[in-house]
Parts: C-alpha cells; structure tokens; sequence
C-alpha cells in the first residue's frame, strides 16, 4: 500500500501487478509514503481499522494465467524453489503445498471491489494515465522489477493446468474479459 496524503489517495498493491513501478513512481514523484510488511499487500477491508479515509483510491489487476507465471518466476528466481513450472502447478492444484509461495495467489477481487479505480496490467501505460492526472504529474511510468521470461503461454504444457488456473479465478476472468492467450 502506498498513502499521497497531501492528495488523499491510496494505491493498493496487489502482488505481480506492477505494483512496485506504481509505488516507486508514487514515491518518487508525488510523496507518497509506501507501507511495507503485512501492510504491503494488505487489501482495503482488512486496513479498515486504521484509515478514516482513503480518499481516491486505485489498483491493478492481471491476467491470472500470466499472474500465476510471474508469481512462480519471482520466487523461483529468489532461489526459493528449484522445480519446474509443470510441478509448481501440480503441488498448488494437489494442495502439497510447504511454503507461503507454493500455493494459488490470492485473488484480485478482494481488492477491486474495494477502490474506486482498477487498471489493467495490459493495459497499463495507458490506464496510468488516470492516476497522473489525478496527481497532476506526467512524469513517465518505469517498469520495475522486469522479470525475465518468455510468454507466459509457453509456460502451460497441460490443459489440465489452464483449466484450473480458468476455474481457480473464473470470476475475475470473467469480470475483466481475460483469456488463455488473449
């Protein structure tokens, strides 16, 4: 999470969303101050208790499929897993999971429903353009934190594994029109 309270605006950063070029540049351009620890991530009910207000508030949201690859990428690139993506995707469907990381990310939709406004990952040079307005700064938007990878539908060798990435988040694909592939 990322508070401008000069401008009482308040980003809520969902794990592989683009979320750490979003508070950098947040930080960087327009005084925001970032939350870390269990307030990074945090979703806006559960931070409830500690704001009155979050004034105009924003996120971004990502295709699930794709989501899912960076998730598996970020932390197998930390060292923190040694196994393919094909048995990534076997334990979390079986449920052997061992480790915070070796599990489904958590939903969008805890988040999207909570702000006023969601951008696309996809789309996100020009949805960002909403939020430079609104800070009245046009101060370009950098990717940070690129991983890299190649598509992720070179990642998925088994329509079993789309499939439950499709049934797992069927509602916010359907919500924002995402497919496999599109």
């Amino acid at each position: 999470m990322v508070r401008v309270e000069d401008l009482n605006i308040t980003f809520f950063h969902l794990p592989k969303n683009a979320g750490s070029s979003i508070a950098t540049w947040l930080t960087n351009n327009v005084n925001g101050e970032e939350y870390f620890d269990e307030f990074r991530h945090a979703c806006p009910p559960s931070l409830k208790p500690m704001f009155d207000d979050y004034g105009w508030s924003f996120c971004c949201v990502r295709n699930p499929w794709d989501r899912t690859v960076s998730w598996y990428n970020f932390f197998k690139g930390q060292g923190k897993m040694n196994m393919s993506f094909e048995e990534y995707m076997n334990r979390v469907m079986n449920k052997r999971t061992s480790a915070k990381y070796i599990k489904p990310i958590g939903s969008q939709l805890r988040f999207v429903d909570n702000v006023d406004y969601v951008m696309k990952y996809e789309n996100l040079v020009e949805d960002f353009k909403v939020v430079q307005e609104k800070t009245n700064c046009d101060v370009p938007l950098i990717h940070a934190n690129k991983s890299k990878r190649t598509k992720y539908i070179d990642y998925y060798a088994k329509d079993e594994h789309i499939n439950w990435i499709g049934e797992q988040y069927a509602t916010e694909i359907a919500r924002f029109n995402y497919s496999y592939g599109g």
